[in-house]
């Protein structure tokens, strides 16, 4: 509805509350943009409540990857109840892993161990920042996972996989301080639209997450180089912490990387998807998670608005509301 000065109700909440994604560009506009209200039309219109049950899911979700041939990370043991807790051969753990809450979202009650320690025993490990877990330790909070603590409302028990620890490849472990790199491709079907490698920082204490101070680097779909770096809304050409060049990083394997990604979508039936992986120095590629609602910092990162690589995909922008 117009105002007095002529202008609309989203004009005036533009200039009062910051979005989500800003137009890219002094020559960009809102329209090349996808929005958090588009993004949730797209999520509605190509994934169903079914596929996106699927995904949230992931033991389901991996064992569908690896029946089309797509690399994931090798489960190493299974706990879905408390008596595969009370019978779990800790000595069959590797030396270092990561538990996973199987219906978990955005990384909660995920535990990573980087070393056992060496007592003969094999009755603790100890996290890549040296605090100590006890097998004590563990059981609580394998207990806490089943018991559906970091999983959604609707779930009252969980069960855990064990994943052995993923170790980066060195192209790009060499960029950062500390944790593991991935990678985030946005999906329309089986093309992909953007790609950005996420950094950690010293400031992200090793995780490779935006909102908690990694930083993002676009990467050419074209040649898998990095073209663009965005660290706490500016553009920078050096990781701030370690001085390593980005423009013009290549990730390695990016050619299988993308094959990887491009076969998600028939795999679990999203038609809108973000792929996450990593590039592990033995195993190559894998495909950590699939998300059905993938954020938009994509589109900041790259400098490239969604709306304008789903027009070049499909022909037309998303209809509705930004």
């Amino acid at each position: 509805m117009p105002t007095g000065d002529g202008r609309g109700l989203r004009e005036i909440l533009r200039d009062h509350m910051p979005p989500a994604v800003e137009p890219i560009g002094k020559r960009r506009s809102w329209r090349e943009i996808l929005g958090m209200n588009a993004r949730t039309l797209m999520v509605d219109r190509e994934n169903s409540p079914q596929a996106i049950r699927f995904v949230d899911n992931k033991e389901k979700t991996k064992d569908a990857l690896e029946e089309i041939g797509v690399p994931v990370p090798p489960t190493v043991e299974l706990v879905r109840d408390r008596r595969d807790l009370a019978n779990l051969d800790w000595n069959n753990l590797p030396d270092a892993w990561v538990l996973k809450p199987n219906m978990g979202r955005q990384g909660a009650g995920i535990l990573a161990a980087a070393e056992r320690e060496d007592n003969g025993e094999g009755d603790g490990w100890r996290t890549a920042s040296g605090r100590r877990l006890s097998r004590s330790d563990l059981v609580d909070h394998l207990r806490s996972v089943l018991d559906g603590e970091f999983s959604p409302q609707d779930v009252e028990n969980d069960w855990v996989l064990f994943e052995k620890l993923v170790v980066p490849h060195e192209a790009l472990a060499r960029l950062v301080p500390q944790g593991l790199p991935d990678i985030r491709i946005i999906c329309y079907h089986s093309e992909p639209l953007l790609a950005m490698l996420r950094l950690p920082t010293n400031a992200s204490d090793g995780r490779a997450n935006l909102h908690q101070g990694a930083l993002g680097a676009a990467v050419d779909l074209g040649s898998g180089c990095v073209s663009r770096a965005l660290f706490k809304g500016r553009e920078i050409t050096e990781h701030p912490d370690t001085g390593h060049d980005l423009i013009g990083a290549e990730v390695p394997y990016w050619g299988q990387i993308l094959d990887a990604a491009s076969s998600c979508s028939d795999a679990t039936g999203l038609g809108y998807l973000g792929v996450d992986m990593v590039t592990d120095e033995e195993l190559g590629p894998l495909v950590m998670e699939v998300n059905a609602r993938p954020g938009l910092q994509a589109q900041n990162v790259n400098g490239v608005g969604l709306a304008d690589r789903l027009k070049e995909v499909t022909g037309s922008r998303p209809s509705g509301p930004v």
